[in-house]
């Protein structure tokens, strides 16, 4: 038996014969991590098969280890590249396509990367309420680079109905709703911050001037928004029949550590939520009048300006009046609207144009999408980066929203029951449409009334899981033959691996 290193296997990068894609192809397929020490063990006849040995042993190079940030990205970047279509051979007809299938990066090269740096693209969910615990004091990141959700370090209070925003430094504040105690007694005015580079909590960050849950939160230039809300009267015992509707809003200064009073809302609204729109304008949208509906569900949205510093009333509405549903701006001028009261599965995207300074007031049209497979209301949204259909973690390119938690209410001659959601759907953002697939899998437990943001986050754990392995300790992957171009491998119109067998290769556990 010949063992063969990972940098006996690597071609130079300097080779003049080979095309630039090439070399990509190349160093994708053969380069690994400085942590991964491992040799792959093949049978002399398999090598010599596929090219002659070199009469001496290549130098070993240690490779560099992967610390920047941007590595994933620039790696799923090159295998893009490498599937784009090239330019026609001539005007008559287009050369065929030479792609590298998407399982290289998934299976060939994520598996052994690890990260010194926080990775982008991290959806993170907090807290909430079940029906078994109450409110929550969980946190839940959604690990982009591996494709499941991580166990993060519980907040130090448990919250339903906050908000979490993300502070200019990658830090994430959750703000406001209300512990075990209830909407009344638990009610929260304190702020938690967390580090995902130590994964720490930090406590001791100014609290709000009033207490408050069912608030819209977002951050906008580099300031965190804390809008409406229900709170208590002031002076009022801490019992639900004193419960008030807020059209007040709050700003934090992440420089002074304080928060401060900002123009208040045209309409009061609970349940509300609020999305920053560029780096100017916050949206808010829905909501109730009223702290459990009894008077009107809003179908009206307001739009915050951050340098003239009011709120105004925009025409039209929302085609259905909700609160507590999801939204997401998808990009600087559309606002994507899920759910809501009562179990609403109904979806818009509302359309946004801004003028520039000095121009006519804002104007907005509405447009259909189709509906929820459930309806569901307590639920927040995101923008993620996730696999386009058909592709796998941790190839992450497709801009898509995913909906996160929120409940059902079923009626039946006897009584109403609420069922929670774990289930994550998804809207494709490119084709307006809801993805079939599961991509992103269940949520760890379903909760409602969650707080999510996107962030920075690690990507070293949970450690990547191999397929079925024919030895203990060991993990099947395909790797290319010394000498022989990766490119070569996967020439076929179909793109089927014309490798003939699997190398065997031995997983070190690191100390």
């Amino acid at each position: 038996m010949d063992n063969l290193t990972f940098a006996q296997m690597q071609e130079e990068d300097s080779v003049p014969s080979r095309s630039p894609r090439r070399r990509r192809a190349a160093l994708i397929t053969t380069t690994p991590p400085a942590h991964f020490e491992a040799q792959l063990s093949r049978p002399t006849e398999a090598v010599a098969s596929s090219t002659p040995a070199p009469s001496e042993p290549r130098p070993s190079r240690k490779p560099s280890r992967w610390a920047d940030p941007g590595a994933c990205h620039a790696l799923c970047q090159l295998i893009l590249d490498d599937r784009s279509p090239g330019p026609p051979a001539d005007a008559g007809k287009s050369r065929r396509r030479r792609a590298l299938p998407p399982f290289l990066l998934a299976e060939a090269v994520a598996p052994f990367l690890r990260f010194d740096s926080l990775l982008p693209n991290m959806l993170y969910a907090f807290g909430g309420r079940n029906q078994e615990q109450g409110p929550l004091d969980t946190v839940d990141m959604f690990d982009t680079w591996h494709g499941s959700w991580v166990s993060c370090p519980p907040m130090p209070t448990r919250r339903a109905g906050s908000g979490a925003a993300v502070l200019d430094d990658g830090r994430m504040m959750v703000v406001g709703g209300y512990n075990e105690k209830g909407i009344a007694e638990g009610l929260l005015a304190t702020c938690d911050v967390f580090d995902p580079s130590s994964r720490k909590w930090t406590e001791g960050t100014a609290s709000l001037s009033r207490a408050r849950w069912g608030h819209g939160c977002a951050a906008l230039g580099g300031k965190v928004y804390v809008v409406g809300g229900c709170s208590l009267q002031p002076e009022a015992q801490a019992r639900e029949a004193f419960m008030v509707t807020l059209r007040c809003c709050e700003v934090y200064c992440p420089e002074e550590n304080r928060w401060t009073a900002c123009a208040p809302l045209q309409i009061a609204r609970s349940g509300s939520r609020v999305v920053a729109i560029g780096d100017r304008h916050l949206a808010a949208i829905g909501g109730c009048d009223d702290v459990f509906g009894r008077a009107e569900t809003q179908p009206t949205v307001e739009l915050f300006d951050a340098v003239s510093k009011t709120w105004q009333l925009l025409s039209p509405r929302l085609l259905n009046p909700r609160t507590t549903a999801a939204a997401v701006a998808l990009d600087d001028t559309r606002l994507l609207v899920i759910g809501g009261a009562p179990s609403n599965n109904t979806a818009e995207v509302y359309n946004l144009e801004i003028p520039g300074v000095g121009g006519s007031p804002p104007t907005s049209e509405i447009q259909e999408v189709a509906n929820l497979a459930e309806g569901r209301m307590g639920c927040q949204a995101a923008v993620l980066l996730l696999p386009a259909p058909g592709c796998s973690y941790p190839l992450v390119h497709k801009r898509s929203a995913v909906i996160i938690g929120g409940e059902r209410c079923e009626e039946s001659p006897d009584f109403a029951r609420i069922r929670q959601f774990d289930t994550v759907p998804i809207y494709d953002i490119e084709t307006g449409k809801w993805r079939q697939d599961e991509i992103v899998p269940p949520l760890p437990g379903a909760r409602t009334a969650v707080a999510v943001c996107v962030g920075m986050g690690r990507a070293d754990s949970p450690p990547w899981t191999a397929p079925a392995a024919s030895e203990p300790g060991h993990m099947r992957t395909t790797m290319v033959p010394y000498g022989m171009d990766p490119v070569d491998l996967f020439d076929s119109e179909s793109e089927e691996s014309d490798v003939e067998s699997l190398i065997t290769v031995p997983i070190h556990e690191e100390s």
